[in-house]
């Protein structure tokens, strides 16, 4: 029972957090999925949000 518990709770930190998909034209073609894991993200310090990177946003500093 150990095992497939172990085993089970693995897999789950195995699946990817996000799956995306962007659409550059309404929809109608969509890029190759992206997936984000667990073990690929930094946790936060602070409740604060990091700053936005975005080409829009990026030239309001």
């Amino acid at each position: 029972m150990f095992e497939l518990s172990a085993s089970v709770s693995r897999a789950a930190s195995e699946r990817p957090l996000m799956t995306l998909r962007v659409s550059r034209d309404s929809g109608r073609t969509w890029g190759r999925q992206k997936h984000f894991y667990a073990r690929d993200c930094e946790p936060l310090n602070t409740l604060s949000m990091p700053p936005c990177r975005c080409p829009r946003c990026r030239g309001r500093r």
